[in-house]
């Protein structure tokens, strides 16, 4: 991703506007981002943005700091949510429902930098992910700093073309857009449930990983085959079950997790140091009643298993390629 200095005089001229739509979100102990979409007052972010709040309170472009107190609607699955501000005639984005950038194309998000400045961000589609018939999202070539989850993206003619969503895919952070045509349907339900829903809704914003920092000395004894093998299995369990639990089936991504963690501590006998460290991962979800907890437990284990093979490979790398020492005694 880079600053915008193109041709994309639309989107530039686009952006001039959007800045009055765009609006910061306060809640107890962080902030967050979201944009205005309808003149009668309409906010919307990421759903994980504000999951969980008690107090949410949203300062706007023109300096108006105002409390939220009512949810319009909410999508876990496509991780949106909209509220309604106690304002009428703000400025607000054109909601478009038309066709979303394709493979390779540019596309623009403005969201705010830490020292409270706006930026206009440029990247491109690196691929179009279809996850089932009910969601279909843009993957964006690049990663957005976490906080910046709920603004605004738009195409090289300005059209404002869906919400920017910073997740992670194969323990690595990815910037998706989820398309504006998701959204608008949100705007049409009618009536409004109190802030305290939010209180329903799991939020992903606060978790906290737990993933083990291993010694070396974990795995004495393994050859860099067997290593190699485990390594390969824990990325392709990741590989399949992120998607499961990104469209909201934690339940499915833990189930895929265990069963590769109890197939590896049948089969690596050869390995002492993974077997223990994949049972302590299934100990610590069998005191887990949530699937989402269980599902997480063993990610955590994964990581912290990965991570420590890829030390002690590196490591072997490099005495591999070092000089034999000059006997200088002769």
């Amino acid at each position: 991703m880079s600053d915008v200095d193109t041709g994309f005089t639309a989107a530039r001229e686009a952006v001039s506007q959007a800045v009055s739509a765009l609006a910061l979100l306060e809640m107890p102990h962080r902030q967050g981002v979201g944009f205005v979409v309808s003149p009668s007052g309409l906010l919307v972010t990421n759903l994980h943005v504000v999951a969980g709040a008690e107090e949410l309170s949203v300062l706007l472009a023109d300096g108006r700091f105002l409390p939220v107190e009512h949810v319009i609607a909410f999508d876990e699955k496509r991780d949106l949510a909209v509220f309604q501000l106690p304002v009428k005639g703000v400025e607000a984005l054109r909601p478009d429902a038309g066709v979303s950038p394709g493979e390779g194309a540019a596309v623009f998000i403005l969201h705010p930098t830490p020292d409270s400045q706006l930026r206009l961000m440029e990247t491109r589609v690196l691929a179009v992910q279809v996850l089932d018939e009910t969601l279909t999202f843009l993957e964006l070539d690049g990663a957005l700093p976490e906080d910046a989850s709920g603004s605004p993206v738009f195409d090289a003619s300005g059209a404002w073309v869906g919400v920017a969503t910073c997740a992670f895919a194969d323990g690595r952070p990815v910037t998706i857009v989820i398309p504006s045509r998701y959204v608008l349907p949100l705007l049409e339900q009618p009536g409004q449930s109190p802030l305290s829903t939010l209180g329903q809704t799991r939020a992903a914003a606060s978790r906290q990983r737990q993933v083990p920092v291993h010694s070396l000395a974990l795995l004495e004894g393994c050859s860099p085959n067997t290593l190699e093998e485990v390594a390969l299995a824990l990325l392709q369990a990741i590989q399949l079950g992120a998607p499961l639990y990104n469209r909201g089936d934690p339940a499915a991504c833990y189930q895929l997790y265990a069963r590769t963690a109890a197939h590896l501590v049948q089969e690596r006998a050869d390995c002492p140091g993974v077997q223990n460290a994949l049972r302590q991962g299934l100990e610590r979800c069998a005191q887990l009643e949530n699937m989402d907890a269980r599902a997480w437990a063993l990610r955590d284990a994964f990581d912290g298993l990965i991570q420590v093979i890829d030390r002690w490979l590196r490591a072997q790398a490099a005495f591999a390629t070092r000089a034999a020492p000059r006997d200088y005694l002769q």
